[in-house]
């Protein structure tokens, strides 16, 4: 060595670095590049550059926050009685398409899927029953 000393820097990632980095639009993949592009020149002569098990922990992290979904739903919510909303809420649950339900408050969410059948059958209960 010529005795000359190369600055070296430490990072500490943490799960919730990574989640604060993730929530202001900082993707895994940045995060690698960033790494990558300020590692020490000593590091770059690794292949690959950043360790698989600091890649793969990121893009866990990546997914985790991921796991969330939104899917497009039709609320109801005009009941007039609790017997009505059962009826309704036992049919859209028989076929499969609720996606969020709260009894006392007579709220029942179906997913678009649903929403066709759920009216339909709503319309013919309210016709058969006199409403």
């Amino acid at each position: 060595s010529s005795g000359s000393t190369q600055s070296t820097g430490v990072g500490h990632i943490t799960r919730e670095s990574v989640q604060m980095a993730l929530q202001n639009g900082i993707s895994a993949k940045q995060i690698l590049d960033f790494l990558e592009s300020h590692a020490h020149p000593q590091m770059l002569k690794n292949k690959p550059v950043i360790p698989p098990t600091v890649t793969d922990q990121l893009f866990l992290w990546e997914m985790e926050r991921s796991r969330l979904s939104t899917e497009e739903g039709v609320l109801y919510s005009q009941f007039l009685s609790d017997a009505d909303f059962k009826v309704v809420h036992e049919y859209a649950q028989n076929i499969g398409c609720v996606q969020w339900s709260n009894v006392q408050k007579r709220l029942l969410v179906v997913n678009k899927k649903g929403h066709g059948d759920v009216k339909k059958y709503w319309k013919a209960y309210k016709k058969e029953h006199g409403e």
